[in-house]
């Protein structure tokens, strides 16, 4: 065995003097590029003093090819070559890919994997212990076992993982599109393992080799333009998405626009997206029912009016986007004067979205809250409590009591198609609670931890709501088991006392 020294740059590791790639395949085939012009028959010189070279590919304007020796160990060698100069023309070399090595050959007395006398059931159950890389490898060289894989495929391939993914080699990315891209329907997860090298050429794949994807799913994964360009906008791009999550990814207005391809997209998720501001929101796929901007700091509440290019837009969760502060005294003059285009956030977004059935926004009182009352179809309303110098916003059932004052309950009161409500811990006096008898399509209402709600308010509102099913009226002093007793005869409301 010869002592070699390493190279300065490999794609490769050696192992009792045998090159091997990542995906553990024995290196014949070696890479060449040159600096200068050299013939092929001055290269099988060259490398001949390192083995017996089989076969030259060398293409003389772009001066590269490769090599094939007959031998693995003759590559090594040839590999671990510090310096190949040849008549003053230098050489670099690599490892060719998994791909381009030929076929392995079979050692003497060694039986074949598909000669095994294994039952299929029972390769069924080595292919459940497998992780996906091995899965792959044993698929490659094993064809009964990829047979079994590529049919199992259709039910265990369906949801991918970027943790697994993040495990393969760029040979095994190939060869999993290849044998299961077909069976995914939804791809989910993140972050990316902070040293795996193969997500550009992931990204470039998922379009053509996973025609039946629909769903996808990452979570703090820094998407690029280049990476958004190849998942959405390029003619291979993943355009059967209905439901789309990039939740933390980095995106900006402007990769907003790799999404118009997306003509199927129903769902989308773009929370905690900081460098959002909401310029494009109206450039969006309109086939949007569903948007969730929670989260999105910066972005821009007078540009949600862009939302009216989305004509089936029907849930919009949107709290703990930017606000901007309304105490006169911390205001300068150019503050002060747009005020007033600033009071009318609610009114644009009344105007935009006036099909809205499910609604989640920041409250902040210094806003036009009363237009909310025309949204007519609403049947959730989720409003969230601003907190100066916090990074969080409370829900607004934690909402400390006069929270939502006798104008903001008038508000809630027009919306008469929400069916859940959530009131806790208010100080509501009882004329200012009847005005939720015209809820009628209310179907869950909580009032617990309210200090002046009787058994009195909470039975004419239990009568009169003839379309609830649940009311809740825990911890209120003035309620007792008696409210059970007076409402025995609504058979079909649960009473949480």
């Amino acid at each position: 065995m010869w002592r070699i020294l390493k190279p300065r740059h490999r794609n490769f590791y050696v192992e009792n003097g045998v090159a091997y790639t990542e995906d553990v395949k024995e290196v014949r085939r070696v890479e060449v590029l040159a600096n200068l012009p050299i013939s092929k028959q001055s290269l099988v010189e060259h490398f001949s003093r390192f083995g017996s070279v089989q076969v030259v590919q060398w293409d003389e304007e772009k001066l590269s090819g490769s090599v094939l020796f007959e031998e693995a160990t003759q590559a090594a060698e040839a590999l671990y070559c510090l310096k190949h100069k040849y008549n003053g023309c230098e050489l670099c070399l690599r490892a060719g890919d998994t791909w381009d090595q030929p076929p392995d050959r079979e050692e003497p007395g060694r039986q074949s994997a598909d000669c095994l006398p294994i039952v299929d059931d029972a390769w069924g159950l080595v292919l459940d212990y497998l992780p996906l890389n091995a899965r792959l490898n044993f698929a490659s060289s094993c064809q009964r076992f990829q047979t079994i894989y590529q049919l199992e495929s259709q039910h265990m391939s369906r949801v991918l993982n970027i943790k697994q993914v993040c495990m393969l080699t760029a040979w095994n990315i190939k060869e999993m599109m290849r044998l299961s891209g077909e069976h995914i329907h939804r791809l989910e997860g993140g972050p990316l393992h902070p040293c795996w090298p193969h997500f550009n050429q992931f990204v470039q794949l998922l379009g053509s080799s996973c025609p039946n994807l629909t769903e996808l799913s990452f979570h703090r994964i820094s998407l690029s333009p280049y990476h958004m360009q190849n998942l959405f906008e390029s003619p291979n791009g993943l355009h059967k998405v209905t439901s789309l999550a990039l939740r933390r990814c980095d995106l900006s207005d402007r990769d907003l626009l790799y999404l118009q391809p997306l003509t199927q997209l129903r769902t989308l998720d773009l929370r905690e997206n900081n460098g959002l501001w909401g310029s494009t929101l109206g450039n969006l796929p309109d086939s949007v029912e569903t948007l969730n901007l929670s989260g999105c700091e910066n972005l821009e509440p007078t540009l949600l009016s862009n939302l009216e290019a989305l004509p089936l837009l029907r849930e919009l969760r949107c709290p703990q986007i930017r606000l901007r502060n309304f105490n006169h005294e911390w205001m300068d003059e150019f503050q002060v004067e747009n005020l007033a285009t600033d009071e009318h956030v609610y009114r644009e977004l009344v105007q935009s979205c006036p099909l809205l059935e499910v609604l989640e926004v920041t409250v902040c009182p210094y806003m036009d809250e009363p237009q909310l009352g025309g949204l007519s179809h609403l049947r959730t309303f989720g409003p969230s409590r601003h907190s100066i110098g916090t990074a969080t916003l409370p829900e607004f059932r934690e909402g400390g009591p006069g929270f939502v004052d006798e104008v903001g309950l008038k508000i809630i009161s027009q919306l008469k198609e929400i069916r859940s409500l959530v009131l806790r811990n208010q100080d509501f006096e009882a004329h200012e609670l009847r005005q939720l008898r015209k809820l009628n399509a209310l179907e869950l209402l909580d009032l617990s931890d309210s200090p002046h709600l009787s058994n009195e308010i909470a039975s004419q509102l239990a009568k009169t709501l003839s379309r609830l099913r649940q009311l809740k009226v825990k911890r209120c002093p003035l309620i007792s088991r008696r409210l059970i007793e007076i409402l025995k005869d609504r058979t079909m409301l649960q009473v949480d006392i």
